[in-house]
């Protein structure tokens, strides 16, 4: 196991010591979000899960997806609004799915009636591991040396909610302080400073910027009750930093409901008679977070204003591990992505991932399934976390559903074998 506190020596003591000094930091930069029983109840908080030290990460391998990261983004633009390629990929899911059902008949809806505004707002979060492939070999006796052929491999590609980036913004110094009170010596540049709070700040005002309306406000659109809201006030608060001009609203789907209308005269999106210039969804994601019909028709009235929308329907849509798992297919990069070399370095950070629909192309992935369950990870169209299935699991599920279409509602993913690393995780 690798760690990076590697040849120093740490008691139980010490290291509670360590715990009670970060852990007080972490309070002190507002690394924290509201508790499990009291959601609601902005007096009652608690730290973020954290790792104690910083994990290892390999020069070269961070800086080759950041380098194709701008690339990537243009890939899943160019694939949401291609509608005959999200078609091909969605054709089988929303017969099954009926989430995304409904997310696609609003986009049906704004397509038929004409795109009200055609600006496209994305604040994307590409998720990978590290992977290091069986029979890979690492050098127990320097146990921080990096393994042989390390892989990044993208888990997912976030494209709506895309959160932590408020409460991930000052971490770099919380570890800096937990390793120099551990006594690890290292360059700054080794916990390099990050701040992605800001860049989503600047997002969201260059957004309300293309708008064109000074007296148009941000609109949050925010779960009620909802324990990251200081995950999102810091991005309001970079926002505040970016231009003191910009009004940033909270609004709930039941505060649309109530509140909210769109301007039959000019599709303008309106709450408490203020104009909305970007709508920034964090919620929505999820079927919980549609209490009722009536929230459909919000999510379909901010579709068809001429706000513009982080994320757009379009966007969503192509959010979904179908797409994903679509994108794996010879040449599906390629269609949107014409230089060879970068469609390549793309492809290099994918790991195979297998369709599960009516026919023989899913039978094969099924097979893949019952032949090793322990090598995959079955994954439905839903983000958030929570919903994946894994290894002995993947077997009975399947049985259930193999002779179903429900199992059009899954991919098969090629299971990562990350790079093993001692650390500590402190949650509540």
């Amino acid at each position: 196991m690798a760690t990076v506190l590697d040849k120093i020596s740490l008691s139980e003591r010490k290291i509670q010591e360590i715990v009670k000094k970060t852990k007080e930091h972490v309070l002190l930069y507002g690394i924290i979000m509201r508790t499990a029983e009291s959601p609601g109840n902005s007096d009652k908080v608690q730290h973020a899960p954290f790792t104690l030290f910083p994990c290892l990460v390999p020069r070269g391998a961070l800086a080759k997806v950041k380098s194709i990261q701008v690339h990537f983004n243009r890939l899943m633009h160019m694939a949401a609004h291609d509608t005959e390629f999200l078609q091909e990929c969605l054709s089988n899911v929303v017969k099954v799915d009926d989430f995304n059902k409904r997310l696609w008949d609003i986009l049906l809806v704004v397509a038929e009636e004409g795109v009200a505004q055609p600006v496209s707002l994305g604040l994307f979060r590409n998720d990978y591991m590290m992977d290091v492939k069986q029979g890979t070999s690492v050098d127990q006796t320097t146990q921080a040396s990096i393994p042989e052929n390390i892989q990044m491999k993208q888990i997912e590609f976030n494209m709506i909610a895309s959160s932590f980036g408020g409460l991930v913004s000052p971490l770099y110094n919380v570890h800096r302080y937990s390793l120099t009170i551990a006594g690890k010596k290292f360059d700054d540049s080794q916990v390099p400073e990050n701040n992605p709070a800001k860049e989503l700040a600047k997002g969201l005002v260059e957004g309300w910027k293309a708008y064109g309306n000074k007296r148009a406000c941000v609109l949050f659109l925010v779960s009620d009750p909802e324990r990251n809201t200081l995950d999102q006030r810091r991005i309001d608060a970079e926002i505040f930093s970016c231009d003191r001009t910009v009004s940033v609203k909270y609004a709930t789907f039941r505060d649309m409901n109530d509140r909210g209308s769109k301007r039959i005269s000019d599709k303008a999106l309106v709450i408490d008679g203020c104009e909305v210039a970007v709508v920034y969804f964090r919620t929505g994601y999820s079927p919980e977070d549609y209490s009722s019909d009536k929230d459909w028709d919000t999510r379909l009235m901010i579709e068809r204003s001429k706000a513009i929308k982080c994320p757009s329907i379009q966007y969503q849509l192509a959010g979904t591990k179908k797409v994903q798992q679509e994108l794996c297919r010879p040449g599906a990069v390629e269609r949107f992505i014409k230089d060879a070399d970068i469609a390549l370095a793309i492809r290099e950070t994918f790991a195979y991932q297998y369709s599960l629909d009516m026919g023989e192309d899913g039978d094969r992935g099924i097979e893949k399934a019952f032949a090793n369950p322990q090598n995959y990870v079955l994954k439905p169209n839903r983000e958030g976390g929570g919903n994946n299935i894994y290894g002995e699991d993947i077997k009975p599920f399947l049985t259930k559903i193999m002779n179903s279409t429900e199992r059009s509602g899954y991919i098969l993913m090629e299971k990562i074998h990350p790079w093993p690393q001692t650390n500590y995780l402190l949650k509540k």
